[in-house]
């Protein structure tokens, strides 16, 4: 796996604060593996059109 570096030093952009905001119920369920953080992200991701590079695919029909 490839390790990410964010393109520039913005706050939002540093993987360090992802998680700052989340509620401790959710990241105890992350930890545990209740919640696939990866299907979430791509689901995420197809809502905004975009495919695993973040790449712009449009909205399915």
């Amino acid at each position: 796996m490839e390790k990410y570096i964010p393109k520039n030093d913005s706050d939002d952009l540093n993987p360090r604060y992802l998680f700052q905001l989340i509620a401790t119920d959710l990241l105890v369920a992350i930890v545990k593996k209740q919640i696939d953080t990866t299907d979430l992200a791509n689901r995420e991701l197809a809502n905004r059109g975009l495919d695993e590079n973040g790449k712009w695919v449009g909205f399915k029909v």
